[in-house]
């Protein structure tokens, strides 16, 4: 028993093993490229470390998702200091301000007071969110179009995604309850691209130009979301590569040498027929030494001298002088 209450308590004593951390943080702006991983995948090496790198690429795949997720919409990688947010001159008053009367001829200092350099976290945001709005609004007046839901959402996105980052610099715990919401306003804003671009794909192009946001339209997955799938998945698509690079070689070299080929013989033919024509010279010559043939100058015409000949014998038999009457 004394033993057993030993073994116990060493065991409570060290605790539960070490937490592993899937989720990794993105470092590289490519990979803000949805077919960052699939593109390396079939730039690997053929080798005997292939389905190793393959299952390394994809846990690297799986733990980067969340940081991509969150950022990689709004090309936030590596991003510290403004966060895809517009500049707002400080020195302006701020936008509730802007419109009344007495603040034209007010002091200096009055005016810096409500000035945006003097505003607060919750007005500053406010501001942002005005200038993202009248980058795509349709009117002056509009307030309810998905231009200006887009825009609004943007702006709250990456003012979060910018106290998420502020916060980090003061404490190592990651502020959950604000990335649970930057997840929840990321989703909400992707359907109203998705509403947007089927109903009117000019204002989604001028959208998306305008607030800078990268949408790539979501592809259906073709396998399990599991390693062994995805490895069996991109090792089909590296075959279907290597296999076609393989044809594409062998029908170029297939090509170059039927052209080569045709060039050969094409030569061949032409030393054949300049053969041909000096011996079929020589024979001729031969044969008018030895009287067998003669040679002939000009063109021969045998329809020609056929048709001469016949007219001379029938001139021969059947020409008959005509009488004369006239008595001598």
């Amino acid at each position: 028993m004394i033993r057993r209450f030993v073994h116990t308590s060493a065991q409570v004593q060290r605790g539960r093993t070490a937490f592993y951390n899937i989720h990794q943080k993105v470092n590289d702006p490519a990979k803000q490229d949805p077919d960052y991983f699939e593109k390396k995948a079939r730039s690997l090496p053929l080798d005997e470390n292939y389905i190793d790198a393959l299952s390394k690429l994809y846990y690297e795949k799986i733990g980067s998702e969340r940081d991509l997720g969150l950022k990689a919409a709004d090309n936030l990688i590596l991003e510290k200091e403004e966060f895809g947010l517009p500049k707002i001159d400080k020195t302006k008053l701020r936008s509730k301000y802007e419109d009344l009367d007495v603040m034209q001829n007010a002091p200096e200092l009055v005016k810096k007071i409500f000035s945006v350099e003097m505003a607060t976290r919750k007005e500053l945001s406010h501001e942002w969110k005005n200038s993202l709005i009248k980058s795509v609004r349709q009117h002056s007046l509009d307030s309810n179009s998905l231009e200006m839901k887009i825009a609004w959402l943007t702006a709250l996105i990456r003012h979060w995604s910018l106290l998420v980052n502020d916060m980090a610099k003061t404490s190592e715990k990651k502020p959950t309850w604000l990335t649970h919401r930057i997840w929840l306003v990321i989703n909400e804003r992707r359907k109203c691209l998705r509403i947007l671009r089927e109903q009117n794909e000019a204002a989604f192009e001028t959208t998306i130009k305008s607030l800078k946001i990268s949408y790539h339209v979501p592809k259906k997955m073709t396998h399990v979301k599991t390693r062994k799938a995805w490895a069996e998945a991109q090792l089909k698509l590296r075959v279907e590569k290597e296999k076609e690079a393989r044809l594409e070689e062998l029908h170029e070299k297939y090509d170059k040498e039927l052209e080569e080929h045709r060039r050969d013989t094409e030569l061949k033919r032409a030393e054949l027929r300049s053969e041909l024509e000096n011996v079929t010279e020589k024979m001729s010559k031969i044969a008018v030494i030895e009287g067998k043939s003669f040679k002939i100058d000009g063109k021969y015409e045998p329809a020609l001298i056929s048709s001469l000949t016949e007219n001379v014998i029938h001139s021969n038999l059947f020409y008959h002088p005509p009488p004369n009457m006239v008595q001598q």
